[in-house]
């Protein structure tokens, strides 16, 4: 790779020096670098890929840094001594092994008490693992939140396994059954997680689009911009019409455990897995896309009012304020949160004197209207400013408040 990378990944695997050829460390790359242009950076000047062969010689103190270690039987003295010096940093470490028992026996000792993931064989392209690199390396945000579309009387079954094993890959999932607590109003909660949501799991069954509700959130997730992977079943059943704009994904009788007109027919392992992986890559297009659309329409109303915006390879927007001077704009996906907050704060206050503005910008559809107002009440106290898309015309003027 190229010399000028922002961004660092360091990719340990002694076990191809022994066995020889690419081993998985090239099918990360490349799926790092798919991610990397779907987002709109060019790989060759964003990515540095270090191994054992020019970590000493090429990193660069001070840019981010995330790590992965390709463990099994055969471990080398130099990639320890690479794992040592990031330990002590304090920099992520992801340990890969082909299975989770005895796990310490295919890891360094510095990494035994790090919890590992296990090759699968339903993700060939390591979309799991390119995932949680690139959250570490804060180029996709760290919360993942998946919604799941379906009609309960058809397939009760798949949503609530989806559920788990979307559970057990650390998402944060939305079933209407699980997810809103009794007592609260479920439309605006509903719209309020879709808003929020990375990607939208639409299971089309042959009567799934005639439920009103299945059908509002479809049309909502493609007005926000929202990936939506759409399982389709079962045979002779087709992707309903209108639903063009999703990604399909059929599935065959051999994918069920019994029989795939039963509403609580559930998925074999190995295409369970399978799904998981394909949400993954889905999740990745889908936060590039719907940040690629906060960031065009902010800058078509900064253009619209004279102001330009310069854009940096990290994402961060600047902008000379016409009354507030230079600012910072971090365009995000889903709705602003306490911690991404205090990030871009801390951001703002390591570019020098005078500190430049903060603020983030997001799309606010479908947001519920007491966080709305919370975000807006928080405005008047922390550094860092909260403001939705629609409300750019105001923020620009003297002395408005977004």
């Amino acid at each position: 790779m190229g010399t000028s990378g922002c961004y660092q990944v360091v990719v340990l695997e002694p076990e191809r020096k022994a066995t020889g050829g690419g081993g998985h460390s090239t099918t990360l790359q490349a799926t790092l670098e798919r991610q990397l242009r779907e987002l709109g950076l060019d790989p060759m000047a964003a990515l540095r890929v270090l191994d054992e062969s020019n970590f000493h010689r090429e990193r660069v103190r001070g840019m981010p840094v995330a790590a992965v270690y390709f463990g099994g039987s055969y471990q080398s003295t130099e990639a320890t001594q690479i794992l040592e010096e990031l330990r002590s940093e304090g920099c992520f470490i992801l340990p890969v092994v082909p299975t989770l028992i005895a796990y310490q026996t295919q890891v360094p000792s510095t990494l035994a008490a790090i919890n590992g993931q296990e090759l699968k064989k339903s993700d060939p392209a390591l979309e799991h693992i390119t995932a949680r690199l690139m959250e570490e390396l804060g180029l996709m945000r760290s919360r993942r939140l998946a919604f799941i579309s379906y009609k309960r009387d058809e397939s009760r079954g798949v949503a609530l396994q989806l559920y788990q094993a979307l559970d057990a890959c650390s998402f944060e999932v939305f079933l209407d059954t699980h997810s809103i607590k009794r007592g609260e109003e479920f439309q605006p909660m509903l719209w309020d997680r879709l808003g929020d949501a990375d990607l939208l799991i639409l299971l089309d069954t042959p009567n799934a689009l005639t439920s009103t509700w299945v059908e509002q959130e479809v049309a909502r997730a493609h007005n926000l911009g929202l990936g939506v992977l759409q399982l389709i079943w079962p045979a002779p059943h087709k992707r309903t019409p209108g639903t063009e704009l999703c990604e399909p994904f059929v599935l065959e009788a051999n994918d069920f455990t019994d029989n795939p007109n039963s509403s609580g027919t559930t998925l074999n392992k190995f295409k369970l897995e399978e799904i998981v992986a394909r949400a993954e890559s889905t999740r990745a297009r889908s936060l590039a896309s719907r940040k690629t659309r906060v960031i065009t329409e902010f800058c078509k109303q900064m253009k619209t009012h004279g102001v330009d915006v310069t854009i940096q390879p990290s994402g961060r927007l600047e902008v000379p304020h016409p009354h507030r001077g230079a600012t910072y704009v971090f365009p995000i996906v889903g709705h602003p949160e306490a911690t991404l907050l205090q990030e871009i704060a801390d951001d703002c206050t390591t570019c020098g004197a005078p500190t430049p503005h903060g603020c983030l910008i997001y799309d606010p559809l479908g947001i519920w209207p007491r966080k709305a107002a919370h975000l807006q009440w928080l405005n008047g106290f922390l550094p860092v400013e909260s403001l939705a898309i629609s409300e750019v015309p105001k923020w620009l003027t003297p002395k408005s408040t977004p």
